[in-house]
């Protein structure tokens, strides 16, 4: 796939990647960038024997992994027009980027988010957690207008609006801060459905217990009260 690259961070993800990497292989990616966030199973050696480009990024944190795969792109001589931001177990994902990357690459969207479909009779993501993300969009929605509803790390963004942004948090406030920036700055954003289905190998490092959910979801909620007030004080210098 032509101008569209990948970027999975990844902590002891061994158990998920060589599927997600076929799969990648399958849907015509041919740039994909595995970020080892600290992994102490192989990972990173998976990843490259699968072809991936491998970064290392030992202290733990979603953001700082993010933050360091897309450093590595920013050194491309060709970097890609179109990110794609993916978890390492969403073995859906690839079969689905379409649908993100196209809206982008046709010029009607700059962020496309993943809003999560759950196959009937699964559980999905807990209902604590799926509660803090209607409160987090329901605030980006009211501070920010738009019509996205998830904040689902299944994502694509125009790499020239991902530089503008000038992101910054180390951990899960990553993608609301996003999401926050990118409406405050006037870029396109769109939510697209996808269908997602709970990780079927390896444990979740936010969702696998109440209490990594908790402190996610009150990290993700101190981040956008920030973003709120840092876009406030900016109005009122330039007012």
């Amino acid at each position: 796939m032509e101008r569209v690259a990948v970027l999975i961070p990844a902590r002891d993800e061994a158990a998920c990647l060589p599927g997600l990497l076929d799969r990648l292989d399958a849907a015509g990616i041919d740039r994909t960038v595995v970020v080892d966030n600290g992994s102490t199973d192989g990972t990173a050696a998976i990843a490259a024997r699968r072809g991936a480009v491998v970064v290392t990024a030992p202290r733990p944190g979603y953001g700082r992994a993010c933050l360091a795969g897309i450093g590595e792109i920013g050194r491309w001589s060709a970097p890609p027009a179109v990110l794609v931001f993916m978890d390492a177990d969403d073995l859906r994902a690839p079969g689905q980027i379409r649908r993100l990357v196209d809206p982008i690459l046709e010029g009607r969207a700059d962020l496309v988010i993943g809003e999560r479909r759950f196959p009937a009779g699964e559980p999905g993501v807990r209902i604590h957690a799926r509660l803090g993300n209607a409160l987090a969009t329901a605030v980006l929605r009211r501070c920010y207008g738009g019509d996205v509803r998830d904040l689902g790390p299944f994502r694509a963004i125009r790499l020239s609006c991902l530089r503008h942004l000038e992101l910054d948090d180390k951990n899960y406030g990553w993608y609301v801060q996003m999401q926050a920036r990118a409406l405050r700055a006037g870029c396109r954003v769109m939510g697209v459905p996808v269908e997602f289905r709970a990780r079927q190998a390896g444990r979740s490092k936010v969702s696998g217990s109440v209490t990594g959910s908790v402190r996610a979801g009150a990290k993700i909620l101190t981040t956008l009260s920030r973003e709120i007030v840092r876009g406030s004080g900016r109005a009122r210098h330039s007012a």
